[in-house]
């Protein structure tokens, strides 16, 4: 996502038609379809918090974990083509003959890189035989805007519940995630996938996870993985949220040792902020529906998720302990594949007043900028400083922050057309293309990747 406006104006450019239709269906609408379902607990459920954490999926001494960021498919297509790099570095573990890619123990992402996140998790290699064709070179922004252009859809849409939004979902769940729900993902047998979304009511991350449908007393197994992705891609105003109920039918019991977290947080504005957010949603009255948006307004990088679950299990003493099965682990390795762009502004090139649009794409671009490098800033300082507090004598741990954007283009010119890509779900295919082999030959070239991959050819 790089602004809300812009993807609106992007989504309805050339049909005007579209956009009208699009915003008197929405008005008219009369409610949005929730579509989770209620489970009951007789037991209080003890182990939510740690299910807010990152299982460990792969039993190698690197411990590697993937951010995908937001921006539509140009987004989509550069973490994909980060996945295939990773495919082609192959070094020899216990004996065998494995790849980078083999090692992902997690992926977090957010917007447009929730497509390439999720259908990995869901189909494994399988990626790199039709995900071009399934998504990535496909023009799903004009198979949407035909569906809300089509006369046999107004109905549903007035009366039903069915917006925009659920076109996308019926789209997604039919022609790209083929029906499979988080039960499929989790049965994969793939790195743990975390699609995130922004909380619209809290203006917070939420995250489809077990712990997060803990909260709500939700089903998370039965979740439709498109209507996830749809959500943490949901751009408000171009498309409706997507909303869950948050059910009270079940009890959630804090283990005796969040009282420390919630006493640190006293001095952590950020924790606090974070501890709020979880107890919220045992406000069950005040908060009976939650409203979930473009996971990109509050973590367009697709990485803080990974600082909140080690800040909300007490810090990275507490977090070793998901690291049990895991002695062995040497490496601890962050790739943020980051699909931000930084597009040149008109105005700067008349002294006239500039337009509204132009004005809030500014405005906004701004606050994402800064927040982004404060995450930058954030999380590599702390992947250095839990590399640091889980090593111990005789056993030390390396950290590897490698960051993959758009900046590392030593071309100014080509460097400037990365950054005019649209964010938006239809690219021509050789922009796909050039995508791919960009986060591929970026990667490849990156300081920091060098060094993981020496380190892990030579055993260090």
């Amino acid at each position: 996502m790089v602004t809300s406006f812009r993807c609106f104006f992007c989504l309805c450019r050339g049909s005007l038609g579209a956009l009208i239709v699009g915003l008197l269906l929405s008005g008219c609408s009369v409610y949005s379809r929730v579509d989770d379902i209620q489970v009951e607990s007789r037991q209080p459920i003890e182990d939510w918090i740690y299910k807010l954490d990152m299982p460990v999926s792969h039993s190698g001494d690197v411990l590697l974990m993937l951010g995908f960021s937001g921006g539509g498919t140009r987004a989509a297509a550069f973490s994909y083509g980060v996945l295939k790099e990773l495919r082609n570095v192959r070094y020899t573990e216990n004996g065998r003959s494995v790849s980078l890619l083999d090692t992902v123990d997690s992926i977090s992402s957010v917007s447009g890189g929730s497509f390439t996140a999720a259908y990995y998790g869901l189909f494994g290699d399988r990626i790199f035989e039709d995900y071009e064709q399934a998504f990535l070179k496909n023009n799903v922004q004009k198979i949407l805007l035909n569906g809300i252009l089509n006369p046999l859809n107004w109905w549903k849409m007035l009366t039903t519940g069915f917006d925009r939004t659920e076109l996308a979902v019926d789209y997604y769940d039919k022609y790209i995630f083929e029906g499979k729900t988080f039960a499929d993902l989790k049965a994969s047998g793939g790195p743990y996938i975390q699609i995130n979304a922004t909380d619209l009511g809290m203006g917070n991350r939420f995250s489809f996870t077990q712990g997060y449908f803990d909260l709500i007393c939700a089903d998370y197994d039965s979740f439709s993985v498109a209507r996830a992705v749809a959500a943490s891609s949901a751009v408000p105003i171009a498309f409706a949220p997507v909303v869950l109920q948050n059910y009270d039918t079940c009890t959630i019991k804090y283990p005796d040792w969040f009282a420390a977290t919630r006493q640190r947080a006293q001095g952590d504005l950020r924790l606090a902020e974070l501890i709020r957010a979880v107890d919220s949603y045992r406000e069950k009255k005040k908060r009976r529906f939650i409203h979930l948006v473009d996971g990109g307004i509050t973590d367009n990088l697709g990485i803080r998720a990974l600082y909140d679950r080690v800040s909300l299990l007490g810090g990275t003493k507490r977090a070793a302990a998901q690291l049990a099965k895991r002695n062995n682990v040497q490496k601890l390795v962050l790739i943020l594949v980051n699909a931000q762009t930084h597009a040149a502004q008109p105005m700067e090139a008349s002294a006239d007043e500039p337009p509204v649009s132009q004005v809030i794409d500014a405005v906004t671009d701004a606050q994402l900028q800064r927040y982004n490098t404060e995450s930058l800033v954030l999380l590599e300082y702390n992947l250095r400083k839990w590399a640091a507090d889980l090593s111990r004598p005789g056993h030390e741990i390396k950290s590897y922050f490698i960051n993959v954007g758009f900046d590392a283009i030593g071309d100014k010119d080509r460097r400037q057309m990365f950054n005019n890509i649209a964010t938006n779900f239809a690219l021509p295919a050789d922009e796909v293309d050039q995508l791919v082999d960009t986060a591929r030959s970026l990667l490849r070239a990156d300081p920091e990747f060098k060094r993981l991959v020496r380190d892990i050819k030579k055993g260090w």
